[in-house]
């Protein structure tokens, strides 16, 4: 039972394989027979005019797998893996078709010498140090560390490279030309930050706009004091609106997806036959009596496949077994319990008297990993330490002078009191198996420790169990009903007016991706949706997908309900918003007018006439961002910084509504005769700049079109 139910859970898989084996065989029967499966866009993209082909994309991309594969010594790469390795070839394309050209025609390059001083030079790049530091430790690998620095060791980095065989060179080839690439990539990046000049009259212009500060005073009549229902716009009013502020209204090319979604969970019946076949398991299990049998049955037939060797004390285990198997017989099967959706069954192996806590203190000597000589010289060092605290008793001092742990050793290599799971498993064992005296010495993964153990809690027993666990998943017949629940949505609810509907009367939550874009790799509660999403740009205004798509956990119903193309959005997309910004214009029309004929000579005379309150603000920069007390409103700031003090300004239609202001108090930058420091700023302000506005003019002068998100 257990090997069916194994071989029904990857049966997702299996069809999966099958399924790729067999359009692999219609591929190459359409390639070999020149058949043309992608019609005219048959390629991953455009860049600076040159077509990338996407056989040729593939093959890179399946290339760069490989290699993965083979240094990961598996089988297949998962989905997150190879999206990564697509955006990398793709940005590798992009590098050599529109990036190298650029730094060519600047006449730059980067000659063989430079390249072998990043790699042994005094000072390597930060990508040669990063391959050779293990990413475990996140420290460079021994071998190529330099025992008095610390450093890149120039002479181990040298052997390396001489000694590679013959088939591992290339890969070594292709890093080289990483590193050029970055080189001569800095250097375009440093020749035009070279040629940011600031002249001595901006300088002056960013000091000024950073340090003069105007205070004011302010009426505003909000927008919000006007309901929108007593504003009245009519069709000529939305278009007016619409054409004078199209540049709001500028857009990606993206979709509108509503979607329904049926989970695929176990029912009852999958229960029953789940428990059914523990039961049958639980009477094969009391028949056997040896602890190789009981090990080899676990890992048949546990789904987790792993035999826990943990001793567990009173209250540690699953409440409706722990009381049991507190004191129960070595042997003993105890009763099926269920647990997050799995069954399980735990069996006595044995159980030790053994403490809750223990207090001890320790010496360690540190082992790098996997360097054998320097274990074997740390053995013999903690052996003698050993020798030594046994003798003279000063186990406190002999830690605090030799002691390698940073944390404890300045205590005396005190650790207090500490209870199960609060240590490397080594050295636990020995602190919860000896007894109070003892002195284990004991290897981890941070080198050998002599531990003392100083004390320990009282003894109670602690019962090791092995446990075979079986996860309830939908059966066959699960989940081909849900699916039929699915099909039956589409055939009743198949039209984007009935969709919702459908929805409603069918208990399911209707949920929506909106924007979608065609690159997306996201969908909520969708894992890997990009099927959707191609569909999705393949399927017009309200098509329903015709059957459900599958997933491993779930079936999804989808209806296109907008359709975004690249450019401005049409009138009918936006004329909510429209709506909304053409009712504040009106209002803005209103309020300015009725501020006009107030006919106030000062900002107490509006407030007074308007029935609005007059407000102060201080310390208005021109080079902020915000207003102090009125916020992110951008009109006022040129009336702000250009009217004279005590000059009151024309109503100004805002983001919030309709200002006017009065200038209290100009405070002018204190003069200064040296700009260097305000250049210095507004040259580093361009260079941080360069870093990206760079490289994003390199790519939108190469008129980049990116077709992947078609195929992948």
């Amino acid at each position: 039972m257990a090997v069916i139910s194994r071989i029904r859970k990857r049966a997702g898989l299996i069809v999966a394989v099958i399924g790729v084996a067999l359009f692999s065989f219609v591929l190459s029967d359409l390639f070999f027979k020149g058949h043309n499966l992608f019609s005219a866009e048959q390629n991953a993209g455009k860049i600076a005019g040159n077509s990338i082909s996407l056989i040729a994309f593939e093959n890179e991309v399946q290339r760069i797998a490989d290699v993965q594969k083979e240094r990961r010594q598996i089988a297949a790469l998962d989905e997150e893996t190879m999206n990564k390795i697509r955006e990398s070839v793709w940005e590798t394309f992009v590098n050599d078709l529109a990036m190298k050209p650029q730094f060519q025609s600047a006449g730059l390059f980067v000659s063989d010498g430079e390249v072998k001083e990043l790699i042994l030079g005094n000072d390597p790049d930060p990508m040669v140090v990063q391959y050779f530091t293990d990413p475990k430790s996140n420290q460079l690998f021994p071998f190529f560390r330099d025992p008095a620095t610390g450093n890149l060791k120039a002479s181990s980095v040298k052997t390396y490279v001489d000694s590679l065989p013959p088939q591992e060179k290339p890969r070594w080839t292709e890093f080289e030309n990483n590193l050029r690439d970055m080189r001569t990539q800095n250097k375009y990046m440093t020749l035009i930050k070279k040629g940011m000049y600031v002249t001595t009259d901006q300088a002056k212009a960013d000091y000024e706009a950073m340090n003069r500060a105007v205070s004011f005073n302010y009426v505003v009549k909000s927008y919000s004091s006007l309901p929108d229902s007593l504003v009245q716009v009519n069709d000529q009013d939305l278009l007016k609106y619409y054409n004078e502020n199209q540049y709001k209204y500028k857009q990606d090319a993206s979709r509108k997806l509503e979607y329904v979604i049926f989970d695929v969970k176990p029912t009852q019946m999958d229960f029953t036959e789940v428990k059914n076949q523990m039961e049958k398991l639980s009477e094969e299990w009391k028949q056997i009596k040896t602890i190789k049998e009981d090990s080899f049955l676990v890992v048949r037939e546990a789904d987790s496949r792993f035999l826990d060797t943990t001793h567990y004390a009173k209250g540690k285990l699953f409440p409706s077994i722990d009381s049991v198997a507190q004191t129960a017989e070595k042997g003993t099967v105890l009763p099926i319990y269920l647990e997050n959706n799995q069954y399980k069954i735990s069996k006595v192996l044995d159980w030790i008297m053994s403490p809750d806590s223990v207090k001890a203190r320790h010496i360690l000597i540190k082992v790098p990993e996997g360097d054998t000589v320097a274990k074997a010289k740390a053995k013999i060092r903690i052996d003698s330490i050993l020798a030594v605290a046994k003798k003279s008793k000063n186990f406190a001092d002999l830690a605090k002078k030799l002691s390698q742990d940073e944390g404890s050793g300045k205590d005396g290599g005190d650790l207090g009191w500490f209870g199960i799971g609060k240590m490397v498993p080594e050295f636990q064992n020995a602190c919860f198996n000896g007894k109070k005296g003892d002195m284990p010495v004991v290897f981890s993964k941070f080198g050998w420790h002599l531990i003392e153990i100083q004390d320990q809690s009282t003894l109670v027993r602690k019962t090791e169990v092995a446990t075979i666990d079986r996860v309830v998943e939908p059966g066959s017949k699960t989940r081909q009903d849900i699916y039929n629940n699915a099909v039956d949505f589409i055939t009743k609810y198949h039209t984007a007016e009935t969709f919702a509907k459908g929805a409603e009367e069918m208990h399911l939550v209707k949920r929506l991706a909106d924007p979608l874009k065609e690159s997306d790799k996201s969908i909520a509660s969708i894992d890997n949706p990009r099927e959707i999403i191609r569909w999705a740009f393949k399927s017009e205004k309200g098509t329903v997908s015709t059957e459900p798509f599958s997933f491993s956990d779930k079936y999804v119903v989808a209806m296109v309900s907008e359709i975004r193309e690249e450019g401005i959005a049409p009138l009918d997309q936006k004329k909510e918003e429209v709506t909304m910004g053409a009712k504040k214009a009106k209002k803005a029309e209103k309020f300015t007018e009725e501020m006009n004929k107030a006919n106030a000579k000062t900002i107490e005379d509006y407030a007074a006439k308007l029935n609005l309150k007059a407000t102060p603000a201080e310390g208005a920069t021109f080079s902020s961002y915000t207003i102090p007390g009125v916020g992110r409103e951008m009109n006022l700031y040129g009336p702000l910084f250009t009217l004279k003090q005590n000059e009151i300004s024309k109503p100004i239609a805002g983001e919030s509504g309709v200002y006017v202001l009065k200038i209290d108090k100009i405070v002018d930058a204190t003069p200064v005769t040296d700009y260097s420091n305000a250049k210095t700023q507004a040259k580093n302000n361009f260079s941080y700049r360069v870093d990206v506005e760079a490289v994003e003019a390199i790519k939108k002068k190469a008129d980049i079109q990116d077709n992947r998100a078609k195929y992948f």
